[in-house]
């Protein structure tokens, strides 16, 4: 099997135990820091980092390339085994014993282009800037609207990023649905909408506000609209992957208390 290993810049060494590891029984075509992944023929890619790493990989993987993670982050939601755990990896491949796990992007199309993020699209004001008027419209719906700091859109994947770190709910991976939610309203009763995922979202802003895909700033505008993109990503799981557990370790969501 010809299999991609990509690290960020401070994880080589990790990447290394990896590489030596896995040369043993298959072929490594790649070797290297996450933005090398250009025009490469691989049938598995192997991430090393933690969510950002793999966000970034992600969007350079060919459309149906199996991506696998390694935690050598903080969180790790979308990576699936420890470097411990690199035995068990080797025993899963040789064995074919995995579950595939789709991840969906969503698109937004705004004056700055057309982009595609994992997690979320993030409208919001600069530090120094007042709150804004913001009308978000769902397909088939009349407008909502908004007086805020901004707006996020995520999908389930960016569920547990920055949309829950502004009281956003936990979505399931398997959901099929987009998710809405105001950052810092003005009215204390205003929260998080979820909506079917083909359902388009279009934000207008009284006026040019910062645009933002997966944390990365791409420019001021006053208009975006937000959709579920085509693209898909597949990463692979060990059979005994459970997200409640994934959410109870790193969140403490669920946890039973004693």
């Amino acid at each position: 099997m010809k299999i991609a290993i990509l690290y960020r810049e401070e994880k080589r060494k990790e990447g290394e135990f990896l590489k030596n590891k896995i040369s043993k029984e298959h072929d490594v075509v790649v070797f290297g820091e996450e933005n090398v992944l250009d025009d490469v023929e691989a049938d598995l890619i192997v991430v090393v980092g933690g969510d950002g790493t793999m966000l970034r990989a992600a969007k350079k993987a060919a459309d149906g390339t199996p991506l696998v993670g390694f935690k050598a982050g903080r969180l790790g939601f979308l990576t699936s085994y420890t470097l411990e755990e690199v035995d068990q990896f080797l025993e899963d491949l040789k064995n074919k014993s995995f579950r595939e796990e789709l991840r969906w992007f969503i698109r937004v199309d705004s004056e700055l282009g057309s982009h595609l993020a994992l997690n979320d699209v993030v409208m919001e004001r600069d530090l120094s800037g007042k709150m804004v008027e913001i009308e978000v419209n769902v397909e088939h719906h009349s407008s909502m609207w908004f007086f805020a700091d901004g707006v996020v859109v995520s999908s389930p994947t960016g569920s547990t990023a920055y949309s829950l770190s502004i009281g956003g709910p936990i979505i399931f991976p398997e959901c099929e649905v987009l998710e809405i939610s105001p950052i810092a309203p003005q009215f204390f009763l205003t929260r998080s909408v979820v909506i079917p995922s083909n359902f388009k979202v279009v934000i207008d802003c009284q006026r040019e506000i910062n645009l933002l895909v997966d944390g990365m700033m791409l420019g001021k505008t006053k208009k975006a609209i937000v959709q579920k993109a085509d693209r898909y990503i597949k990463i692979l799981r060990p059979t005994k992957y459970d997200y409640v557990t994934v959410i109870r370790d790193k969140l403490g969501y669920g946890r039973r208390i004693e």
